[in-house]
């Protein structure tokens, strides 16, 4: 066993500080440098696109007009190419929902709307194209705003066809165009219905999942501290175990232990031992890497796992961790205004079991103990 003395002051709790650990790059949490997710152009707009590229085939056939088909065209790819560039300038931040869901759908309707009052023939793809551009708002618009924008479009629908009442190609034209009304009156309700139901089931699948994920993160977590608990470490150990002997990279320990944590329960009661334990898994929290795991081991030890981590820069880390505890104010609570910290560093050594790995940490940390507490130790052998 070797050691570092514990008659260190502030001078080198400054200088700890500033050192950097050999080994130990500093990774970073990619989540937190992800740009938030913006609006973006909805399918509806590819919808259009292919409602557009279906009047192609109308006109192939003589069913619609060259000039129709061009006009309409150029308008899709024309509100199709304002929506993309509003969002490309942020536009739609502006607005409560950045999606801009509505003006997309309203954009799509006006569209095959525009095209049934010029083409009646065109209007055989208008039910199948206008259930699908439904079908995207119903997941993500208000029962009360799926019914406004239903009732505008059957009303919008029916207008256009009583100005072709005025001047009626056919009589059986007329009375497919309000076949076609009436199949929609009666399907949109329909969607709507079924989507809610969809929507709903979503909500609770959701729910659901937010109550599994909150289970599973306790049964990980100790209740006091917060940090894993012995179970979630011992696989942590051994996932570190498995990584280490594929990589060929080291990695270590410490098991570290509050100095008469005892007494100190004793003399002030558990409620101040607890408040101990909260405050310094919280100091030691903020001093680990994202690729380091820290838990609680069971009463007042804690262990922390160190990848690609050697022997040396284990133990500078636990002396860091050792000063920094030792200048934690705790004068509200006990008379001697602070606690120290007893840490025993091993290293991991092809093929050592977690026991054999936790035996000679723990062997370094009673050597601490013995010689004085407030100390690092750690296992050469």
């Amino acid at each position: 066993m070797a050691g570092i003395p514990n008659n260190l002051g502030a001078g080198l709790h400054m200088f700890l500080d500033d050192v950097r650990e050999p080994l130990r790059s500093e990774s970073l949490d990619r989540r937190k440098f992800l740009p938030a997710r913006s609006g973006q152009l909805s399918p509806i707009s590819l919808v259009s696109l292919l409602y557009a590229l279906s009047l192609y085939l109308f006109f192939q056939q003589g069913a619609v007009s060259g000039m129709t088909f061009i006009a309409v065209a150029a308008v899709v790819v024309g509100w199709v190419s304002v929506f993309y560039a509003a969002f490309r300038a942020g536009i739609n931040q502006r607005f409560a929902d950045t999606t801009l869901l509505v003006p997309q759908i309203v954009a799509a309707l006006a569209t095959m709307l525009g095209v049934a009052y010029l083409e009646s023939a065109s209007q055989v793809a208008l039910v199948p194209f206008v259930l699908i551009a439904f079908s995207f708002a119903i997941f993500r618009l208000s029962t009360r705003s799926l019914v406004l924008l239903a009732l505008a479009f059957l009303g919008s629908y029916l207008c256009i066809i009583a100005l072709h009442a005025n001047h009626p190609a056919s009589p059986r034209a007329l009375r497919m165009e309000l076949m076609q009304w009436c199949v929609l009156t009666l399907s949109l309700p329909g969607l709507i219905l079924v989507g809610k139901q969809i929507q709903s089931l979503r909500q609770l699948l959701r729910v659901t999942r937010t109550q599994l994920e909150h289970y599973e993160e306790k049964s990980v977590r100790d209740e006091l501290t917060g940090l894993y608990n012995r179970r979630q470490i011992q696989i942590e150990l051994a996932r570190a175990m498995n990584e280490a002997d594929a990589r060929g990279t080291p990695f270590a320990i410490c098991l570290i232990d509050v100095d008469c944590f005892k007494e100190i329960n004793d003399r002030n009661g558990h409620l101040v031992g607890d408040a101990i334990l909260r405050e310094f898994a919280r100091v030691a929290s903020t001093s680990i890497r994202d690729t380091d795991v820290l838990g609680r081991y069971g009463g007042d030890e804690f262990i922390q796992i160190l990848p690609d981590t050697d022997i040396k820069g284990a133990v500078m880390h636990a002396e860091r961790l050792r000063v920094r505890a030792h200048f934690l104010d705790f004068g509200k609570m006990l008379e001697q205004k602070s606690i120290s910290l007893s840490i025993g560093v091993a290293q991991y050594r092809r093929g050592d079991s977690t026991t054999d790995l936790i035996a000679r940490a723990d062997a370094a940390l009673y050597q601490a103990k013995q010689l004085g507490r407030n100390r690092v130790e750690w296992s050469e052998d």
